[in-house]
């Protein structure tokens, strides 16, 4: 069983390293869900799950052989844990789309980073509020489908929940997410950074995990009618705020973050490809601005000034020497 933040790292690195037997080239895997929003828990009665998103990198062979972009879910051999394995390509366009289930990612505490691709995930997550705000009118969108989909899935039988369906008529972990998307899109409006809308204030911490568990905010068993009017009530004050800040705010669509996104796909994806080719890539490097222009000052600094006879190279050599004659030594003369 969980018992402290290290376990968490460890499940966390597990899936990382599941994969990489698999073959993927991982460039990070990142823990998705209830620990991202200090929501986890892990007794007899409640245990959170591990799932993670990785973002791998396609092979050079993918190109060649028109392989489409990787986008399945492994299940740990381990355990019943979810791995969810995305093309970049594929989690740059979510992270595009502004969908919130990827750009949680980004703020997760738990990732696991390829070292070789460190700085190329650092400068992701260092404008992990940029990619989120980028297009905020979607962003809000999101947030208010993805409440909707809570409210469809609320009583939704599922293969892993059919007993709590049969005993409770709904899953409480659905109405847990639509009252968090509430206090996230309203701690948004507020102002609040990103980062701590993903983790809802103390306060309502301990209705949030009850409501995981079928029960309301005081601990009583919670109905299934009950259940069904919150969340249809927070789902319409979710699209109620998402409508009322993209009709007061011209957001607009800051296209300059999908072109550092399409520049950091590039970088990684190439990086992939020279390894792939190069055996030496480990000694192999990018020259900076400044040493391309220092290597062609260099270069130019030692260039021979173009003659207009190719025997004139020879400067220091007689025509003796080289064995011809005059006449043929006019025929390479520049008209």
């Amino acid at each position: 069983m969980i018992k402290s933040k290290q376990d968490i790292f460890n499940r966390v690195r597990a899936h990382y390293n599941y994969l990489i037997t698999l073959g993927y080239e991982v460039l990070f895997t990142a823990l998705q869900g209830s620990q991202n929003y200090g929501l986890d828990e892990y007794t007899d009665d409640y245990c959170s799950d591990i799932d993670t998103k990785s973002i791998i990198l396609p092979s050079l062979d993918d190109f060649i052989y028109n392989k489409q972009p990787v986008s399945t879910v492994k299940i740990m051999p381990d355990s019943e844990e979810h791995a969810e394995v995305k093309d970049i390509r594929v989690m740059f366009e979510m992270f595009k789309k502004e969908n919130l289930s990827y750009i949680e990612l980004l703020y997760s505490d738990y990732v696991i980073i390829n070292p070789k691709y460190a700085q190329i995930v650092d400068e992701l997550i260092q404008r992990r509020d940029e990619i989120a705000t980028a297009d905020t009118a979607q962003f809000l969108k999101c947030i208010a489908g993805m409440a909707y989909e809570k409210d469809k899935a609320l009583c939704h039988p599922y293969p892993g929940i059919i007993d709590k369906i049969k005993k409770y008529g709904y899953d409480g972990k659905q109405l847990s997410h639509c009252a968090r998307l509430l206090l996230y899109i309203t701690d948004f409006s507020n102002g609040r950074p990103i980062a701590e809308c993903y983790k809802p204030a103390e306060m309502y911490k301990l209705t949030l995990m009850n409501y995981k568990k079928q029960l309301d905010e005081n601990g009583a068993e919670m109905s299934i009618d009950e259940a069904r009017n919150r969340s249809a009530t927070y789902v319409e004050e979710i699209k109620d705020l998402k409508n009322k800040l993209i009709e007061e705010n011209d957001y607009g669509v800051n296209t300059l973050v999908w072109e550092f996104l399409n520049e950091l796909q590039a970088r990684a994806m190439k990086q992939h490809i020279l390894e792939s080719i190069i055996p030496s890539f480990e000694d192999f490097k990018y020259f900076s601005k400044e040493e391309q222009e220092a290597q062609a000052k260099a270069i130019s600094a030692n260039a021979i000034a173009p003659k207009e006879n190719i025997y004139d190279y020879y400067a220091d050599t007689s025509l003796e020497s080289l064995d011809v004659d005059e006449g043929e030594r006019s025929e390479f003369a520049h008209e």
